[in-house]
Order: C-alpha cells, then structure tokens, then sequence
C-alpha cells in the first residue's frame, strides 16, 4: 500500500471517525433484536413489514424507513426492521463524530464520547430494535454537525441543508423542535455567509421539503394494525399535533402523581448512566467551559447548545405527568436519550481539554496518540462488555411468545376481546406480520366507542349492538357468541362484565359461554390449562421483576394461576387452589 493510500485510510479511520463507526455498527447489527421486545417497537416491526399508520404522530420518516429495508434477508420482520435501526444507529455515530470534531475536539476525543454514547446499555438498546429514538439522534447529530462553524456547508446550502433536517426530524418525532436553538444559530450563520434573503428561502424550503414524508400516510394502507386513516389535509394536521393524546407533547393527561422533582432525579440518574457517572465533571466541565472560555466554537454557540439541552431535558421532562413506577420509568427514560445525545458535545471537547491538560503534565513519551488510542480502545471494549448483559436481558422473546402461546391455545375462529396494550400488537405481530392464526379475531372493548376503530371492526364482520352502555359488555357478547363463534376475553377483563354468562379460564384468556351453558367442572379446568400452559414456548430465562415488558408478561402468566387458586379456594378444593399456586409462583418473574 502507497503512503498516500495509507494516510488517506488513515484519516477516514481516526480523523473522520470511519473505524469506531465501523465497529460500533457491527456491534449494533450483531445485536439487532429478532423479537418484539415491547408495545412501540411491536407496533413498528409490524408496519414496517407491511405498511400503515402508526400511533400520532405517525412518524412517517420511520415508518419509510423502515419500509425501504424490509427485504433485508433476516430471522423475522422484526429482526429486518431491528437491522434497519442498526444502520441508523451507525450513521449517528458517523455524523456525532463530524459534529464533535466541527465543534472543536480532536479525533480521539470525538471518539471516545461518540463511543461511550453510543455504547450505552439505553442508548444500544433503542438503536438495535424498530423504535423512533435512533433516528431521532441522527436528525440532532445531523443539525450540530450543519450549523458549526466549521461545519461542512455555507451560505444557502447549509440554510437548506437544515431546513429540509428540520422538516425530516419533525417527520420522525416532534421532539426534534427542541434542539431548534442550535439549529436557528445554523440559519443565522447561512444568512451572514452569503445574502439573507436566498439562505431563508431555502431554509423554509428545505423544510417544506422535509414534512414530505407526511404524505405517506395518505397513501399508506389501511389495515388492522394501523391507527385512524387520514382522509385529508386536516386529518394530517391532527395526527401531526397529536390531537387525539391532548397535544404534541401531552403524556398521559391525568393529574400528575409523582413530583416533578422526581422526574428531574430520574433525568439526572439516565444521564449519569450514559456517561458512567466519572465523566460527569466532563460534561459539566465541557458546557461551562465552552461557554465560559469558548474554544473551537464561538459563545452564542456553546449558549444555544446549552439552551437546547435546557428544553430537551429538564423542560420537557417537567411535563411529564407519568407515575415513575416500573411503566413510567420505561416510558421516560426513552425521551431522556435527546438531552444525552446533545451532551456528545460538551463531552467531547471536555476531553479534548482534559487531555491537552494531561499531556502537558506528563512526559511526552507516554502521551503519544498511540497509547491514548489504546486506551479509548479499551474504555469502549470496556463499555460494549458491560452493555451485552443489559441488551440480553432486554432483548427476550418473552412478549412475541405472549402473542403465539395465546393464539396457540385457541380455538378455530374465535373472537378474542383483549386489554393489554402489549397482547394487542403482539397478535397484530403475530396475525399481519408472521401470518399466524389469521382464523382468529382480536379486537379491544374500549376502541368500539372510537368511531373509526368501530367503523374497522363492523368491516370485519362483528355485529355492533346498539345496546346502553349499561348492558353493552353481555349484550354484545351474545351477539358475538350468536354467530356461533368462541368466544374469550382476556384475564381479569370478563368478571363483571358479563356476570350472567358462564365462564372458565382457558389458558391466557377466559371463555365466554352462551347463557344457560355451564362452565366445566374444577378438576377439568385445572387438567385443561395444566395441559395448556405444558404446552407454551417459555424457554427463555425467566424475567427479573424490573426487566419491563418481560415482567410484566410474566405477572400476567402468574395472576391467570392466582386467579384460578382463588376460583378453587372459594369453591372449597384446596388441594386445586395449592396447586394453582405453586404454578403461579414457578411463573412469576423472579425478585
């Protein structure tokens, strides 16, 4: 090889960030979960596979995106759609890296932050399966690395540049419009480059440009796992602002009953862990001193990166109206990842401080780039190695069998009636993207009082009762059972509901019988669901208690038992109900 050659690989590798890019997206692409692992990435890996409208706002771009690569050859649609991520997962680091370096850090400084981000058991766990999050960093990535001042467009380009990021990231998520500060910076330098009104224009279309995407959902298909199909341009709009959540940045819209303060401790907590905690000083160190004693950027920079982080961390966070219990936590940590990905930054030149100030203390022939390499090397082998047991114990099948058990227990043609968010686009996984059970017709009581989703279901061949609301739930189910089709409903959601009809537990669901019918006796319903759950796919290690969605199927597994010991013990059959309860504590998920 020429020195030329050599020297030009070299930069690609070490100043361009080719080689930890390189070993990052091997590292994302060999982890790629073949599961669905959770509620979002279920109802992701699903449209990916074959197209709709997801939950507003829809995230377009992702959804194209994930379209585009769905002939990936691959375990699963959900491994393909895992895949797809893992490519963006790469192309952040790539960009993170250009943007560290615009910023002011030398190449083993960029590294290593880019690296011990990217790293992250949170951040690797959402950049190795379908989830918005990643591509959401690389649209950040993309506008800090276009609006440096050394960044690698000027004048109008750049103004385009970011105005179509822009108008692509609010396509993705509208979480995108709190790094806008940096962004704005971006355009402000385009029109000081060259003449203002040209460099706005082309901001504006850029971003005309960029909400393109949204079109797609026009023209998207409407199936059973999609959200309400928009007819027009203000159906768009709706979807877009969230409408049907309360807003663009609407949670769960309930009174909060966790302080806000705690919401801000939870904050603190997923950064520190993202930047294992030493690098803490770094982070700090990075932002003040930058703005403090610019160096590599200019003040107003350093001060709109830091008023970016301001919005997209504890701003929006002291929105959050969310229990921090183990659902909540889940949900939160997710939207924690922005504020992280914007610390790259002062990450970065922080080091790039530290280590100027290091090689100036110790002899020179031990602050050579040579061993610097070695040991961000081994402080990212280090990091990756104590990231492998966090995405193992993530990424489990436990969900995807959930769905597949259940529907294997059914009976042909059989009407399920279900509750949990999870169970619903696990069987839409299930049923659309795998072609499993499409003889059974899953469907949730509450969205038949959504008239699109009732229009959905009356398209399917359910009869809707034009009952009271009061006698809804029996008046309907006898006129789904009349159509000579079985019937269930899922744990804990048939009690009450339909008191006059007889019902037994089946597995993960509860039957429904005609009225007058009777339920089978006790030993039988314990011989039945022995046989049943024998006969489910749980070879897998059992869930921890906090391992999420994992957990929380597991609960599920141990309350169908529970329920069924007290069945038994009410009806005076001890040995039944001891019986249902060893089988429940052998299910539940491990403390």
């Amino acid at each position: 090889m020429s020195p030329e050659r050599g020297g030009r690989l070299r930069a690609l590798a070490i100043e361009h960030g080719g080689a930890v890019t390189l070993a990052i997206l091997v590292f994302y692409v060999w982890r790629a979960c073949p599961y669905v692992v959770e509620n979002d990435q279920a109802e992701m890996s699903t449209l990916g596979a074959i197209g709709g409208v997801a939950h507003p706002p829809s995230f377009p771009l992702h959804l194209l995106w994930l379209r585009a690569w769905s002939w990936l050859p691959a375990a699963s649609p959900a491994h393909a759609a895992s895949l797809a991520t893992a490519l963006i997962g790469g192309l952040t680091v790539l960009v993170l890296h250009a943007a560290a370096r615009a910023w002011g850090a030398r190449p083993l400084a960029a590294t290593a932050a880019v690296g011990i981000y990217a790293l992250a058991p949170l951040v690797a766990r959402y950049h190795t399966m379908a989830e918005v999050f990643a591509l959401n960093h690389l649209v950040v990535a993309s506008v800090l690395w276009l609006a440096a001042e050394r960044g690698p467009l000027r004048g109008w380009a750049r103004a385009l540049a970011l105005g179509l990021v822009a108008g692509l990231g609010l396509c993705n998520h509208t979480t995108c419009v709190l790094v806008a500060p940096v962004g704005l910076l971006g355009v402000v330098r385009a029109a000081r480059d060259g003449a203002r009104a040209p460099a706005i224009a082309a901001a504006l279309g850029g971003l005309v440009v960029g909400l393109l995407p949204y079109g797609y959902l026009l023209l998207a298909p409407d199936n059973l796992a999609s959200f309400r199909h928009p007819e027009g341009l203000g159906d768009l709009v709706d979807i877009f602002l969230r409408r049907a959540y309360g807003g663009p940045f609407a949670f769960s819209g309930a009174e909060p009953d966790t302080s806000r303060l705690a919401h801000l401790v939870a904050l603190g907590g997923t950064l520190a862990g993202i930047w294992a905690w030493v690098l803490l000083p770094v982070v700090v160190g990075g932002l003040v001193a930058g703005v403090a004693r610019p160096v590599g950027e200019r003040r107003a920079a350093w001060i709109s990166l830091a008023a970016a982080i301001v919005l997209a961390g504890p701003v929006l966070v002291l929105r959050f109206d969310l229990p921090l219990d183990a659902y909540g936590r889940w949900v939160a940590q997710r939207f924690h990842l922005l504020p992280a990905t914007l610390l790259v930054i002062p990450v970065a030149v922080g080091l790039d401080r530290l280590g100027r100030w290091l090689g100036a203390q110790v002899p020179t022939r031990l602050s050579g780039g040579t061993v610097l390499g070695v040991l961000v090397t081994l402080a990212l082998v280090s990091r990756a190695a104590t990231t492998l047991p966090d995405l193992a114990r993530y990424q489990t099948p436990a969900l995807e069998n959930f769905a597949r058990n259940l529907l294997a227990g059914l009976p042909p043609n059989t009407i399920v009636i279900g509750a949990v968010n999870e169970i619903d686009v696990g069987i839409r996984y299930q049923h659309l993207a795998l072609g499993r059970r499409p003889d059974v017709l899953y469907f949730r009581l509450e969205g038949l009082l959504v008239d699109w989703y009732r229009a959905r279901m009356a398209a399917s061949g359910i009869p809707l009762p034009s009952a009271t609301p009061a006698g809804f739930e029996v008046a309907f189910a006898e006129s789904l059972l009349a159509t000579g089709r079985p019937l269930v409903m899922g744990i804990g959601y048939g009690d009450g509901r339909v008191a006059p009809l007889a019902r037994y537990p089946l597995g993960l669901v509860v039957r429904v019988l005609p009225r007058g019918a009777v339920a089978p006796s006790i030993a039988e319903v314990l011989r039945l669901n022995e046989a049943l759950f024998a006969s489910y796919d749980l070879a897998y290690p059992r869930p921890r208690i906090d391992d999420e969605a994992a957990a929380w199927m597991h609960h599920i597994y141990a309350r169908v038992w529970t329920q069924m010991a007290d069945v038994f013990a009410r009806a005076g059959d001890g040995a039944a109900a001891a019986r249902a309860q060893a089988i429940a504590a052998q299910l539940a998920p491990l403390e």
